[in-house]
């Protein structure tokens, strides 16, 4: 059986409001990445072992806070 991690939906959204991030490119320069990487990501895209950890290190938040585990058909897409 498949699985895989997925940001959970609307997190990054919820981030940038509630800390009042301005843009999505210094949200990505805040992970390491850039605006096409976290637009990927945000799209239901793999993230890498370094953007799951950079991200939980940049928004001071636990793995399981802004990643989910998909298992079965949907971790295909």
């Amino acid at each position: 059986m498949a699985a895989r991690l997925q940001l959970r939906q609307g997190i990054i959204d919820r981030l940038r409001e509630s800390r009042g991030i301005p843009s999505e490119e210094v949200m990505a320069r805040m992970i390491g990445v850039d605006r096409g990487t976290l637009r990927r990501v945000v799209n239901g895209a793999q993230p890498s072992g370094t953007f799951v950890a950079n991200a939980s290190v940049a928004f001071g938040m636990g793995i399981g806070e802004l990643f989910e585990v998909v298992v079965g058909a949907r971790a295909a897409a």
